[in-house]
């Protein structure tokens, strides 16, 4: 029995085996710290950020394969300059976050295929940051999204106010302060340690989707806030019981990522029909 067991157990009968309740307890720490964080990335048109810097991990295990240096580590460390970076340059350039963040995208895609070439072995096992599959997800992953809960907390509840008020009044003219060049780095470690559980695709979804569905439903900064972690949290652990049931019987990131989508879609027919006040 493993020190978590007891944790995993507050699941009760819902999910079966241990892996399932592991699973679920993987995706609950990281809805709640991505939908949060995500409302933020939508309000500040950074939605390719997570692609960013998560395809970074690409080059940065052939970086470390190439200096024999910890792997996790240099993945690590790359994803904070590629965050630093983007934040930079959007100071440097006068450039809107969306076009700074695609340039920076395609230079970590085109470094990572630069170094496989020197490096080719660096693309064995590559496709589990990409995919993921929360479903083989261990103690140590969920201690490590256990730790990035508590962060992304101690942070929002630090810096929301001072990086919502930025965007709404500070000119693309002016350099980004000491709140944005932390909330990239941030963000970083929060893609970062998320991909190495759950992949890419999962990560950069659960970014993105709750917080757009929260952005239709609610007419404030409060109500967007609170409906994108709800909407995180129930999509999550849908999408996790369904991918499970014989009838379904899909992947389990993949049918995360449709549940949020379909969500996302409810929310613009209801809008449609229910107008939001205020």
């Amino acid at each position: 029995m493993t020190p978590l067991a007891n944790l995993y157990d507050l699941f009760g009968p819902f999910y079966e085996p241990v892996f399932m309740k592991r699973a679920a307890w993987a995706l609950l720490l990281l809805t709640v710290a991505t939908s949060a964080s995500g409302v933020i990335v939508v309000n500040r048109r950074m939605a390719f950020f997570p692609d960013a810097v998560g395809h970074s991990i690409f080059a940065g295990v052939a970086l470390a394969l190439i200096l024999q240096t910890n792997i996790q580590l240099t993945v690590l460390a790359l994803g904070l300059i590629i965050g630093l970076t983007i934040i930079f340059l959007v100071g440097r350039s006068h450039l809107a976050h969306d076009t700074v963040i695609g340039l920076v995208f395609s230079g970590a895609v085109a470094l990572g295929l630069a170094l496989v070439s020197r490096q080719p072995q660096a693309t064995a096992g590559l496709s589990r940051f990409f995919l993921g599959d929360v479903l083989t997800v261990g103690d140590v992953q969920v201690l490590a999204l256990m730790a990035l809960a508590v962060i992304s907390f101690l942070f929002l509840w630090a810096f929301t106010n001072k990086l919502t008020l930025n965007s709404i009044i500070r000119p693309i003219s002016l350099k980004p302060d000491l709140s944005e060049y932390l909330f990239g780095a941030y963000l970083a470690l929060v893609v970062v340690v998320s991909v190495q559980a759950v992949g890419v695709l999962l990560v950069t979804a659960l970014l993105v989707a709750p917080a757009a569905t929260g952005r239709v439903m609610a007419a404030s900064f409060k109500g967007m806030f609170w409906a994108s972690i709800i909407s995180g949290i129930l999509a999550g652990q849908i999408g996790l019981w369904a991918s499970f049931q014989p009838e379904i019987n899909t992947t389990t990131g993949a049918t995360v990522v449709i549940v949020n989508v379909l969500f996302f879609a409810l929310a613009v027919g209801y809008r449609r029909i229910v107008p939001v006040k205020g």
